[in-house]
């Protein structure tokens, strides 16, 4: 059987819990954003490795580093 004074309301959330839960909002937005760059920018780095574009061997890189006058 039910209440004779109806049902009770749930209690509503507070200013505080409001913008603890935006807050928690924003951060996990901005984590996923991150996670995201830094795995385009890991895919990025390993295309160019594999492309010979940048590394210790690469044509492209700095001459006189490691690797270019190690066969004298």
């Amino acid at each position: 059987m039910g209440s004779i004074l109806g049902k009770k309301e749930a209690p509503k959330k507070s200013q505080a819990t409001i913008d603890y839960e935006n807050q928690m909002k924003a951060d996990k937005i901005a984590e996923e954003k991150r996670a995201a760059d830094a795995a385009a920018a890991a895919k990025e780095k390993e295309s160019k490795t594999a492309r010979g574009l940048i590394g210790s061997r690469s044509l492209f890189g700095n001459s006189g580093g490691r690797g270019y006058f190690e066969g004298k």
